[in-house]
């Protein structure tokens, strides 16, 4: 075999090192083995994009490309373990160095293509490749499905989002909170890079009061379900309880741990959507009242629960404190800012089956982002190709290994059958029982999550922005 332009290529023991660390990959959940070897090739793109394949000597012919993979491998990570010790390559790229600053969507899609020429060149062509991820790495997948399905047989897609639907979710928070709670304060909804440890120390203050008293705590509430945030859940902890639904108070305190993960999240990740071309959300002609409307039923009976417990009237004060966030002055996106993302937004048109997956309890990028994608879905008329599965888990990317062997075996399934099999929630969890207990659970109305019927921020690429 022959290296491609910048890589080394080593054959390693099926035990890698991560560092100082040993990992030891195991075929199965609790079981650890080391079976033959595992080659890997590592490389760098002339755009500074780091680059790996590791290919275990008992591949199955399917490659999983994945856009986090090199710090997976290097991690030992259960997302690298699982993978190799079940036989597929895996393979991918570590997010690019300057991403923070100048994000190009188009770009990492793209190079996941020049990740697969690599693998085809030195092992060559798989019988399938699947693009996987999370988070961006999600978001990269959907964009994959779009512009790469010549190449790419399905994507695996959790966690992942379209920048401006979002931003404008995150920024619909982030104002209402303001809004509600420092309205003569200094918290900054909109901040530059660098400011990030400052804005979160502010906030996280300002909002720790908040929750000291009832009525921080009703208006907390109520911002999350103006901007779509879920009942509950958390941005980074899976130790998030899920609440007791026969306890008020249990929910409450759901309720402002979201607006508080949310908060922090909108704020301080708000300077990588800005740094490409310029402000790229708007409030400009929205309605905040019309936006609330969309809330569950369920979470706006939360809401009026915590305006009466703070001796505030659940009509007449929810309205006017609406009219408060109607009254913010507006942000308006700049024009530069739209399109430089209005040429790399997500438009639904996929040519590959996508299986999209999310937590119902991420307060950092709500899976209520969800329904901004099948908006586009059903645009296109690609419904037969897209599907999506929902985890009763909190945080962000904190699948586990049961849900992630369900997902990797549906997909697979879906390739090689050429039709979806059965994805509700117990025969997800089934698909996933050899390596554990996967939570896939049904959009019923008993966990605190729906996906909207009304999408308050779709966006689609012909989309008109006020004042633009």
């Amino acid at each position: 075999m022959k290296p491609g332009p910048h890589s080394a290529i080593t054959t390693t023991p099926r035990v890698l090192a991560a560092a100082a660390a040993t990992l030891c990959l195991s075929v199965s959940a609790g079981s650890a083995q080391e079976s033959g070897e595992t080659k890997q090739v590592t490389g760098v793109f002339d755009d500074g994009q780091e680059w790996q394949i590791s290919v275990p000597q008992d591949w199955n012919g399917i490659v999983i490309n994945d856009l986090d993979s090199v710090g997976n491998v290097e991690d030992g990570t259960m997302r690298a373990t699982f993978f190799l010790n079940n036989g597929y390559a895996y393979t991918g790229t570590r997010r690019h160095p300057d991403r923070n600053t100048n994000w190009d969507p188009k770009a990492e899609s793209d190079n996941m293509v020049r990740v697969l020429d690599q693998f085809e060149e030195q092992f060559g062509e798989p019988e399938h490749a699947i693009q996987f991820g999370c988070s961006g790495g999600g978001s990269v997948g959907l964009s994959v499905a779009e512009d790469h399905p010549d190449r790419f047989d399905g994507v695996i897609s959790m966690h992942a989002s379209t920048p401006v639907e979002l931003a404008n979710m995150r920024l619909d928070l982030a104002i209402s909170l303001k809004a509600l709670l420092d309205p003569e304060g200094d918290l900054n909804p909109i901040i530059a890079d660098g400011d990030q440890a400052a804005a979160r120390e502010a906030w996280q203050t300002a909002l720790n009061e908040a929750a000291e008293t009832p009525e921080g705590r009703a208006r907390m509430a109520l911002a999350t379900a103006i901007a779509q945030y879920p009942v509950w859940g958390s941005q980074g902890s899976p130790e998030a309880d899920l609440p007791d639904w026969n306890d008020p108070e249990s929910l409450q305190d759901a309720m402002v741990r979201v607006a508080t993960d949310g908060a922090l999240r909108s704020v301080t990740g708000r300077p990588m959507w800005d740094n490409p071309a310029g402000l790229m959300s708007w409030t400009t002609d929205i309605d905040y009242h019309a936006f609330y409307a969309n809330a569950s039923e369920q979470q706006r009976d939360l809401v009026a629960s915590m305006y009466e417990k703070a001796g505030l009237d659940p009509e007449t004060d929810i309205a006017a404190d609406i009219d408060k966030v109607n009254a913010w002055p507006r942000v308006d996106a700049t024009a530069e800012g739209i399109d430089y993302y209005r040429a790399r937004t997500h438009t639904g048109k996929i040519g590959i089956p996508v299986l999209h997956i999310s937590n119902i309890g991420d307060g950092g990028t709500p899976a209520t982002v969800m329904a901004g994608y099948v908006a586009k879905i059903a645009r296109e008329g690609t419904e037969d190709l897209y599907r999506q599965a929902f985890i009763n888990a909190s945080g962000h990317c904190t699948f586990n290994e049961a849900e992630l062997a369900a997902a990797t075996a549906a997909m697979v399934k879906r390739l090689e059958t050429g039709e979806w099999a059965d994805l509700d929630p117990e025969a997800m969890n089934a698909l996933g029982a050899s390596a554990g207990e996967a939570r896939f659970v049904a959009l019923d109305g008993d966990h605190g999550f729906r996906l909207p019927e009304q999408f308050n921020r779709a966006f689609f690429r012909d989309s008109e922005v006020p004042n633009l």
